[in-house]
């Protein structure tokens, strides 16, 4: 294996010569818009049952200090926090979605709530904030191109298991550490990064998160004070290559390709998600959506069959879910359901209900996978995300929509203002007062012109159901 030694050095120290000033305005803007994606999707998280529990299992085990737990009038320490909100960011799994983050995985929910606690600890303006996103965001980008796709398919979750490498440099940046102290939270990482996609599904999952956003944070400030780590740790033979992927499966010669180009959060496969499940059932549920509104009458249908790359499917081959949790990660669940309401809405997990259509629509899915296909410029195949939803109606007609994406709404196709809105607006129902919401999103859309992000926090604790009740 080609080597690039020392690997955590080198991304320091590249990753230290990208400035705000020097970004392009898309990058900034889609930065603000995903940040603003990431708060929502954390706070429809804190009203779920897993936050819940979380809650309660570190209940009295958490450290005083000024940083809010989301959704809640609750001051702890940054640790904590970040550990709290991470989960939540991710808990409902509509958070957004990278495919160049090593297949698939979700880069703000480990960085935004890192960079809220320390801003807020650290009186960080708007601007602060978004730079160290951007570099955190290219970091666990980048990492994710030299494991893509070998380190998802043996288990790993790219969203914690590279996410990590993101929080620690995200607050390094806020920190402002310097590159051999950024190296070295990198290399600390090495041996914090953990998640297995057995546990998707579950309450596990988010758990991944919020560890990794907790590990990360505390990665830059052992580093901070001094804290020493081997700067190889990457590309050791013992070390995360070679641990996750095997360094016959790691492709180092693809960190720097395109460096200084674009960065990373302005490449078509970054997302906001449409739809609160799994991101590889996306483009299953549009092509069934796509049907309907075509005029297919689903009490015609006779057999359903879909095909998507054979990576999906091992996380979304799930014909019988018993929990709300387990329908995200059911492709037979979603597509039944945008079929039968051509929608799939928080509500659909929320109140999990397998209506006597729904089910009857379940039991007629069939999956399938598509032959191996070339690959694209990144190393992905070229259906890498594309499903194609094949329905038989019972007096044979045959109707088809082939999707060519799961891709959310970012860089090729961003979300209106109005768009935005109103999937805030719907996350945040039940948590934060309608007025909270709007002075949110409000203060979040005009992020670069915040002078301090606590400020956004205290409109957070504010507004939050919980304080008003209180």
């Amino acid at each position: 294996m080609k080597q690039i030694e020392p690997i955590a050095l080198e991304l320091a120290s590249r990753l230290n010569t990208l400035r705000l000033e020097d970004m392009s305005s898309k990058s900034k803007n889609i930065g603000v818009s995903l940040i603003a994606d990431t708060i929502g999707a954390a706070l429809l998280g804190t009203r779920d049952v897993p936050h819940q529990v979380l809650r309660t299992a570190m209940a009295g085990q958490l450290a005083p200090g000024n940083a809010l737990v989301w959704g809640t009038r609750q001051r702890v320490g940054t640790l904590d926090a970040a550990m709290l909100n991470g989960f939540a960011a991710h808990a409902a799994d509509y958070d957004d979605m990278a495919a160049s983050m090593a297949g698939g995985g979700h880069p703000s929910a480990p960085l935004v709530p890192v960079l809220f606690a320390l801003g807020a600890e650290l009186g960080a303006t708007g601007n602060n904030v978004l730079e160290a996103y951007l570099v955190g965001f290219e970091a666990e980008c980048r990492i994710g191109r030299i494991v893509h796709w070998p380190h998802y398919e043996k288990g790993w979750h790219p969203t914690s298991t590279l996410g990590v490498f993101g929080a620690a440099v995200s607050a390094a940046r806020l920190m402002k550490l310097d590159v051999p102290q950024t190296a070295a939270a990198i290399s600390i990482c090495a041996s914090l990064a953990s998640g297995v996609k057995a546990n998707f599904g579950t309450m596990t999952k988010p758990l991944h998160v919020g560890q990794c956003a907790r590990n990360g944070l505390f990665a830059a400030r052992l580093a901070a004070a001094g804290h020493t780590a081997n700067l190889s740790a990457i590309e050791h033979p013992q070390g995360f290559l070679a641990a996750f992927n095997g360094l016959d499966k790691a492709f180092p010669e693809r960190l720097w390709d395109g460096w200084g180009e674009i960065l990373e959060v302005e490449r078509h496969a970054v997302g906001a998600k449409q739809f609160p499940c799994c991101g590889s059932t996306h483009a299953a549920i549009r092509g069934a959506i796509q049907l309907r509104k075509e005029g297919l009458n689903v009490r015609e249908i006779e057999e359903i069959k879909i095909t998507v790359n054979r990576r999906r499917l091992p996380h979304t081959n799930n014909p019988n879910p018993q929990t709300g949790l387990a329908g995200k990660f059911s492709a037979q669940y979603v597509v039944a359901r945008a079929l039968s309401e051509g929608a799939v809405r928080i509500d659909d997990f929320d109140h999990f209900n397998l209506t006597p259509q729904v089910k009857d629509l379940m039991e007629k899915v069939r999956l399938d996978s598509f032959p191996p296909a070339d690959l694209d410029d990144s190393g992905d195949e070229v259906n890498a995300w594309a499903a194609t939803v094949e329905i038989r109606t019972l007096d044979g007609d045959l109707r088809s929509a082939s999707v060519p994406s799961m891709l959310g709404r970012g860089a090729t196709d961003p979300m209106s203002p109005a768009e935005q809105w109103e999937k805030f607006s719907d996350c945040t129902r039940g948590v934060l007062t309608p007025m909270g919401s709007y002075q949110t999103f409000a203060h979040l859309q005009n992020l670069q012109s915040c002078d301090s992000v606590e400020d956004i926090c205290l409109v957070l604790e504010n507004q939050s159901i919980e304080q008003i009740s209180a």
